[in-house]
């Protein structure tokens, strides 16, 4: 099996100490290791377009073109914990 290694880079002008925001993120990363069939036709169209275009990077969900199946999607699949969501990180 092969080890798989993430680095998140931030830049800061100011002290550096991160803390996670209060606001929402729209950058999310699939679960590749969940799998769940959606309820709704709107999520499972979602989802799939997901696995094709995103298959194991992380993606906005800003990205895509209807944003109403995005926002259905992502919170079906956000319940159900196919997507990972990154936080919004903010300092003083």
């Amino acid at each position: 099996m092969n080890d798989v290694f993430v680095l998140d880079v931030f830049v800061s002008s100011g002290e550096g100490k991160l803390k996670e925001s209060e606001m929402r993120t729209t950058v999310y990363k699939r679960d590749i290791n969940r799998n769940y069939v959606l309820k709704s036709k709107a999520a499972r169209t979602f989802f799939n377009d997901v696995i094709t275009r995103y298959p194991v990077l992380g993606f906005s969900s800003r990205g895509f073109e209807d944003e109403i199946t995005a926002k259905i999607g992502v919170k079906e699949c956000l319940e159900h914990e196919l997507l990972m969501p990154y936080p919004v990180m903010v300092e003083k």
